[in-house]
């Protein structure tokens, strides 16, 4: 587990763009936070780092949204307000989980369903810097690689 300082938005987007390259298909990434804490521009700033052209926004009211980028399919899911496992399996979304780098806010509340991810904590420590904190859950993710890849940022 680390942590690295977000002193702004971009900065939150700079990270996430900065560590997309280190997933593949099949990969699961949970963002954990309050509201207004960063989430969404942390995929902004991941689908720009796989070089998406497709514009990010919140699936908060559609609860996924897909992103083509030239090296894998980004698959953004709000679970804000899908209440079971059982909901989201009625979507279908899992069908798409091996093809797609999957980036999943409100995550936590199903976590238990999942095998291996990579949990982002969002903590919002005044107005604009956030600590987003990297801690990985299962065998798949090495963090000694991912925090090697933001060395030289504001690490805790």
């Amino acid at each position: 587990m680390f942590c690295i300082t977000s002193n702004n938005e971009e900065d939150t987007r700079q990270i996430a763009k900065t560590i997309a390259s280190f997933f593949r298909p099949g990969d699961l990434v949970i963002l954990d936070g309050e509201l207004g804490a960063g989430k969404t521009y942390f995929v902004k700033g991941f689908s720009e780092g796989l070089q998406s052209a497709d514009p990010v926004s919140s699936p908060t009211f559609s609860i996924a949204n897909f992103y083509r980028t030239p090296f894998a399919d980004i698959l953004h899911i709000d679970l804000y307000r899908i209440a079971t496992v059982d909901e989201l399996n009625d979507l279908g979304l899992f069908d798409y989980f091996g093809q797609s780098i999957v980036l999943i806010e409100w995550g936590m509340k199903m976590a238990d369903s999942f095998e291996d991810y990579l949990l982002v904590t969002f903590t919002i420590e005044d107005d604009n810097t956030r600590i987003l904190t990297f801690d990985s859950h299962g065998a798949k993710y090495d963090m000694n690689e991912l925090k090697n890849i933001l060395k030289g940022d504001s690490l805790c």
